[in-house]
């Protein structure tokens, strides 16, 4: 049997009228973020919301999903001083009130 993984999600909604920077939300907050949780996290990613034909916005403008081994780990990093100073920032990041979600994964199966 294998170990269970969590994946800790936050989502940005579509807010007419709001800049969300998701470059520099991938390039600087996720991977600090990750770097944070310590081993406990497997990996992360961050993906940008598209318009398409059908649709003239996103739902969301920017998800982020951070896999993570233990959810006591990964609740015991959210009390860091160094998370709480990161999280502020976050906030201070977007006025876009972003939702997040925990989650176990049933089963991931990545090409290649």
């Amino acid at each position: 049997m294998t170990a269970e993984v969590y994946c800790a999600t936050v989502l940005y909604p579509f807010a007419p009228g709001v800049d969300f920077d998701a470059d520099r939300y991938a390039r600087e907050i996720a991977p600090r973020y990750a770097q944070l949780l310590g081993d406990n996290c497997r990996g992360f990613e961050v993906r940008e919301g598209q318009t398409s034909p059908v649709r003239p916005h996103p739902d969301n403008v920017c998800i982020a999903s951070f896999w993570v081994r233990s959810a006591e780990a990964f609740g015991a990093s959210l009390g860091s001083a160094p998370m709480k100073a990161l999280m502020a920032e976050i906030d201070a990041f977007s006025s876009i009130r972003p939702i997040r979600q925990f989650d176990v994964c049933r089963v991931a199966r990545y090409p290649g």
